[in-house]
């Protein structure tokens, strides 16, 4: 139980700093008062359905899975490992069927998370990896076993297909790199 606790302490703490309160710290009465908040329970659920998992509870995982497709329009898959500092801005139409997703990740509405064709047995080698510090845009699709660098940002609606380098920025579809203005010219 130790490890979900540390995880919704790191999520919670996130959105304080995102907040601009990087000086709150999460309390377990401030995790109580923040359940019903809809940037939270979200991420509630899904670190449920996912500890329930590795604890071979039975039904529960896809019990929570599904509370979260009803009330938010947020389908996590319980097999998709995920580090501490989760942020879901807005949820709704938002897919994630990824192998593993680093520390402090933002995942805008409408993403899309998963394999390239139907993998109804959840085959890790099919699914992306995303980094740490990744920001996920609206609406963008990240589909077969790639990679997605550290410090990454996937545009909005963009299409990824290809591994991403560390500190990237890629739009478009399929998606390319772009080349920005602190960081010239690769």
């Amino acid at each position: 139980m130790s490890k979900l606790k540390q995880l919704l302490y790191s999520d919670l703490a996130r959105q304080y700093e995102l907040e601009g309160r990087p000086d709150a710290t999460p309390t377990f009465l401030g995790l109580l008062c923040r359940l019903l908040h809809p940037r939270f329970l979200p991420i509630v659920l899904c670190r449920g359905s996912r500890w329930s998992l590795l604890l071979r509870i039975p039904i529960l995982p896809k019990l929570l899975t599904y509370l979260n497709i009803l009330l938010f329009g947020l389908e996590v898959s319980p097999r998709t490992e995920i580090g501490p500092g989760l942020f879901f801005p807005h949820t709704s139409g938002t897919v994630v069927g990824a192998n593993c997703i680093g520390s402090y990740a933002t995942i805008f509405q409408g993403v899309t998370l998963g394999a390239k064709a139907l993998d109804m047995n959840f085959d890790p080698s099919l699914r992306p990896e995303i980094g740490n510090n990744v920001l996920l845009g609206s609406g963008c699709k990240i589909l077969g076993g790639i990679s997605i660098g550290d410090n990454v940002t996937v545009g909005a609606n963009s299409v990824v297909i290809e591994s991403v380098s560390p500190d990237t920025t890629v739009v478009g579809i399929p998606a390319r790199e772009i080349v920005s203005a602190t960081r010239g010219t690769r």
